[in-house]
């Protein structure tokens, strides 16, 4: 038994394979990136717990339904499992679900012929009894020739079972399958240079990069492999390919006959028929979509009513600090940028982690659950019928979060054009940084009973948006067919809290960790903008007596007079200059357009009683007419134009990361500013003709 292992952790999507690594690992991971490629990769140690005084290091790959890459993440998974990188595994924990075995059997088959020792765990083996999906384990184990264990990665169940079995697995290479005549002359000529279990892969492979030349896996080939494909005769090689596939599948239905060789018994037919009932509602084009729109409606609302109370908590808390901070330090530019800029600008960020939280915390338990696949399956039918890819919606759902991961996560689609399109769409995804934004002028400028109704609002036009733009791009720049969508649609299970929570805690510190060096950087300097030139003495005295000579020193400063130079530009979709000091801090990060207007508030009110930013926008009125300076209008404006308009240089970093080019970044920010201004004059005059204003 090896003391130090490295342990490749494989399986379909969606069969509980990172909760079994949250288990095993204790969620202590750290993420990085597979070499030579941005392919984000987790690693974790064994928890001492399970390993027993081993260094086992679990290395979990992406998510994938076969050896065959067809997508960049596949392609990595692949890469290291056959040992083209240099680091290959001392062995594979391969997950399978219980309960949908007959699509896990075809990567379980590939995956043993590698010939690495193997170890499967058969997870949700609990559903699987309850479904009367009965499973014979030994016999499972003995014609794959592993170690197989019944897990239960939401309770832990089966996993010191798991760990003892590695290194105790012996290496099996898998049946030939080349018993039909064009596979085994392909294969004879493959293995001139390489093992048989690599040549069959080769020929899927190869195969697949002779249909499509665009499939990303086909670089990461060697150049014996690229030398032994160019000898096959592509007819010879599709031929081959089919023949393989034809002959895994029969073997698949083999060992499904060996394993359950019991009918399901009547305590899981009526569990399974309960399931596919509520399916027919929460999947109904009709009331489905309806469902849909509740749900997502009462989540946004409760995100603004059970916030409240931390919000104004951390509100409270920001006030005293800034006070006693002024107090002990004395009048002077320290205090002035600690108490105006850092506080005050980067805690009116962090009022707002209350919900960003709530918001991970819902999209979580949706998605922990079961529905969130449902809501994929829905919005698929509309995709459909604009001409863009099924697998998109995964990553526009990501997209909610943040766009930086979901552009990742587009590399699950195959063809670059697809991809290129989702990626275009998904900055217009309300992003969590956005949520701040609209949950200062909500609360500011709306009632309260009517914030989650602008709020599902603003999501909903984004999401409208971002497809309305996909079907524009698939139709002009980027036009191509529409690949049929493959959906998995997993059990209704009940989500393990604890999973949920760190999950929910990791997602947040990124966002905090992620912004607040930007914020603190972008405070910082538009602070300097804002407090340069420091008037006269005699122009110092009469600003302490007069708030309004606050404003104008202000306006006097570098920032000040930049923003005043663009109200022209601002004025017809009804932003002041204050409004345009936040929009441009705004296009480095989002979140800065909340600190920016808190240290904007803090400047012009540093004499007075510190006031929450939005009840300082509530309550700010114009000096000549005595008006509200901010409106209901002048609010959806400003909304609609962040729903739009693409700020956030992170976002624009990875677009020229994943394409390797800047063409697509510029191309993005351009365009969606000019979008966003457009949308943002449209509502604002609209809204004047209508009389709204």
């Amino acid at each position: 038994m090896n003391d130090r292992m490295r342990v490749a952790l494989a399986g379909n999507p969606n069969v509980g394979k990172t909760s079994l690594f949250n288990v095993l690992t204790g969620s202590r991971y750290k993420v990085g990136n597979f070499a030579g490629v941005t392919v984000e990769s987790r690693e974790g140690q064994v928890s001492p717990r399970y390993a027993r005084g081993r260094d086992i290091t679990l290395v979990d790959l992406p998510g994938i339904y076969s050896l065959t890459a067809t997508s960049e993440d596949e392609a990595i998974a692949s890469a290291m499992l056959s040992g083209r990188e240099r680091q290959q595994p001392d062995a594979v924990l391969l997950v399978l679900d219980a309960t949908n075995l007959a699509r896990n059997l075809y990567l379980a088959l590939q995956t043993v012929e590698l010939g690495l020792p193997t170890v499967v765990a058969l997870n949700m083996s609990d559903i699987a009894k309850r479904f009367g999906m009965s499973v014979d384990t030994e016999v499972l184990a003995r014609e794959l020739g592993v170690n197989v264990v019944e897990t239960v990665a939401r309770t832990g169940v089966g996993a010191q079972a798991l760990v003892d079995a590695f290194g105790n697995t012996p290496a099996r290479l898998g049946n030939g399958f080349a018993g039909v005549s064009t596979l085994a002359r392909v294969l004879t000529t493959f293995e001139r240079t390489m093992t048989s279990a690599r040549a069959r892969w080769l020929v899927l492979t190869a195969a697949a990069a002779r249909a499509d030349s665009e499939l990303p896996h086909y670089a990461l080939l060697s150049p014996p492999e690229r030398a032994a494909i160019s000898e096959i005769a592509a007819p010879d090689l599709f031929d081959a390919a089919r023949e393989l596939i034809t002959a895994r599948y029969h073997e698949v239905d083999r060992l499904l006959a060996a394993i359950r060789p019991r009918e399901p018994t009547r305590d899981g037919a009526p569990t399974m028929a309960y399931s596919r009932r509520i399916d027919g509602v929460l999947t109904h084009r009709v009331f489905g979509l309806a469902i849909f729109v509740v749900v997502m409606t009462v989540i946004f609302q409760a995100i603004f009513t059970w916030a409240e109370p931390l919000m104004g908590a951390i509100e409270s808390i920001m006030a005293w600090l800034a006070a006693h901070v002024a107090e002990l330090l004395g009048p002077g530019l320290l205090t002035d940028l600690l108490t105006q800029g850092v506080i005050h600008g980067a805690g009116n960020v962090l009022v707002f982690v209350p919900q960003i939280a709530l918001l991970f915390l819902f999209i979580g338990l949706l998605e922990d659950c079961g529905y969130l696949a449902r809501a994929a399956f829905l919005m698929d039918r509309l995709m459909a019928r604009v001409g863009l890819h099924g697998k998109a919606f995964v990553p526009l759902l990501s997209g909610y979060a943040c766009a930086v991961p979901a552009i990742l996560s587009t590399r699950t689609i195959s063809s670059m054009r697809d991809r290129m399109v989702t990626i275009l769409m998904i900055p217009f995804m309300s992003c969590s940084a956005r949520l701040p934004v609209y949950a200062l002028v909500i609360a500011a400028l709306f009632e309260p009973s009517e914030g989650g109704v602008v709020l599902t609002s603003m999501y909903a036009l984004s999401t409208v948006s971002a497809l309305a733009m996909g079907f524009v791009y698939k139709r002009t720049l980027l036009r191509g067919p529409t690949p049929p969508l493959m959906l998995e649609l997993p059990p209704y299970r009940l989500p393990k809290l604890s999973n949920t929570l760190a999950n929910v805690s990791d997602r947040t510190m990124d966002f905090v960790k992620g912004a607040g060096g930007m914020i603190l950087a972008c405070t910082i300097v538009l602070w300097a903008l804002l407090s340069f030139p420091r008037p006269t003495i005699a122009e110092d005295s009469s600003t302490l007596e007069n708030p309004q000579a606050r404003a104008t020193t202000i306006e006097q400063s570098y920032g000040g007079r930049f923003a005043r130079a663009l109200e022209p530009v601002l004025e017809p979709i009804g932003q002041d200059w204050r409004m345009g000091i936040g929009l441009v801090g705004s296009f480095a990060a989002r979140e800065v357009f909340v600190s920016t207007l808190g240290l904007v508030h803090g400047i012009e009110n540093s004499d007075d009683q510190a006031t929450p930013l939005r009840d300082a926008i509530r309550n700010a009125r114009d000096p000549e007419t005595g008006a509200p300076r901010y409106t209901k209008l002048k609010g959806l404006a400003l909304m609609v134009f962040f729903v739009y308009a693409c700020q956030c240089m992170s976002t624009l970093a990875v677009v020229q990361r994943e394409t390797r080019s800047w063409r697509w970044p510029v191309f993005m920010f351009v365009s969606m500013t000019a979008i966003a201004y457009a949308m943002a004059l449209l509502v604002y005059e609209g809204g004047r003709w209508l009389g709204f204003a």
